[in-house]
């Protein structure tokens, strides 16, 4: 018989399974989120490899508030909890459902997911939640949330360590620009279809900007890219004269744009020549308000890892770490599986995220390859105490101290 008091901690857990939305675990996990029209979310099978490869498809989570869950292949069957199980120990639950050990793991690890601070019980109970689980939605759903559309000015990431500092404190995930909950962001999504490839069809500015990389920037690495220039009549909020890149998320998914100014240069000097005035400091990219830079990798989407040309380029050099979205793409041109942080200095939840690429896609390894400057070494120095903690193997491709000093001054783009 149920006792009185496991009846009551069952019901406390099964409140918290409940009421915590399936989208916090995912993001927990960097996995893909749900579409806010389906009732069945789909995802990869977590406890058996070989559930990948049956006709019988992916693993199934119901997206009402018992979030059961059934894969169609290995017949395994419970909760959000039996799915952190899975995604924990990459197999299911010993003896068919979480008991013992295994059901105190997860919970332990679901109500870490939510927040939930625990106080100690004299009685011997279980502690009771002194927060309520609505306010891991609500977490969930700020996380979702950016407080305006218009396009954020952001300095330049290798000039500003202040606004990287920012950014590295703020570990929340992006919303898909085609679900945002801004209509203004929504109409941002399919921007890349605008942009300018043919360097005959741009500006001045954008033609100079493209002419010392055009024999490798060709119009159809633009396109794969999206990349190009943006007319100055178009619907962009980049219309003075800038070169766009598209930023998207691990699943593939477009969650901003940003844009180079193409006149930074000149209004860099400027800047210079008069004597550096406070408050007057030119920014060379700016980025759609609301974006978490910190919490994406440019290039970092899972489709691309898997690509077979990169399979090889990752099984040789392990996964190569640069600055720049130009870095990536160029290196990308040569069939190196490069990842940009967009910085020269990587938040936590890129360091993450490094981490668990190189041990799923990179044999543990990763090659580091800075902008040969002082603030590219310095930021990159600390990318590789951070790795080294670890326990990645790590190897510096370019930096100014190496190959007679030859690299000084160069960029990963700037491979020949």
């Amino acid at each position: 018989m149920t006792s009185k008091n496991n009846r009551g901690y069952m019901s406390n857990v099964d409140q918290l399974v409940e009421r915590t939305p399936l989208d916090l675990v995912l993001s927990h996990y960097r996995l893909p989120l749900t579409q806010s029209n389906t009732r069945e979310y789909r995802m990869k099978c977590v406890f058996n490899e070989t559930c990948s490869d049956s006709q019988y498809g992916n693993m199934a989570i119901q997206l009402d508030v018992a979030k059961q869950l059934y894969c169609h292949s290995c017949k395994v069957r419970g909760n959000l909890l039996t799915l952190i199980h899975g995604l924990e120990t990459q197999s299911p639950p010993a003896g068919g459902r979480l008991r013992g050990q295994e059901f105190k793991n997860a919970l332990v690890k679901l109500r870490e997911i939510n927040g939930l601070v625990e106080s100690s019980s004299p009685s011997g109970q279980e502690p009771a939640e002194t927060k309520a689980s609505e306010s891991a939605g609500a977490a969930l759903d700020e996380k979702h949330t950016t407080k305006e559309i218009l396009v954020e000015v952001v300095a330049d990431p290798s000039e500003s360590v202040e606004a990287n500092d920012a950014v590295q404190a703020d570990l929340q995930i992006n919303v898909p620009l085609v679900r945002h909950e801004k209509e203004a962001a929504r109409e941002l999504a399919d921007l890349h279809k605008d942009l300018v490839t043919d360097v005959s069809q741009m500006s001045p500015a954008a033609a100079t900007y493209l002419r010392p990389r055009e024999h490798w920037m060709t119009s159809e690495l633009m396109q794969k890219w999206g990349c190009g220039w943006i007319p100055g009549n178009g619907r962009s909020l980049f219309r003075k004269n800038y070169f766009v890149y598209t930023h998207r998320n691990a699943r593939g998914e477009i969650v901003s744009y940003s844009g180079r100014d193409l006149n930074f240069e000149s209004k860099w000097e400027k800047w210079l020549r008069a004597a550096k005035p406070e408050g007057k400091k030119p920014n060379k990219h700016r980025y759609v308000s609301g974006f978490k830079r910190g919490a994406e990798l440019y290039g970092g989407f899972a489709s691309r890892l898997n690509e077979p040309p990169l399979k090889e380029s990752l099984s040789k050099h392990g996964l190569v770490v640069v600055e720049g979205m130009n870095d990536v793409i160029r290196l990308d041109e040569l069939g190196i599986c490069a990842v940009g942080l967009c910085s020269n200095r990587a938040t936590e939840q890129q360091i993450d995220i490094l981490v668990k690429y190189a041990r799923q896609v990179a044999n543990n390894r990763i090659l580091l390859m800075p902008d040969c400057d002082e603030e590219g070494e310095a930021g990159f120095k600390d990318l590789l105490w951070r790795l080294a903690e670890n326990h990645v193997e790590i190897k510096l491709g370019m930096c100014n101290g190496t190959s007679e000093r030859q690299c000084s001054g160069l960029q990963p783009e700037d491979i020949e």
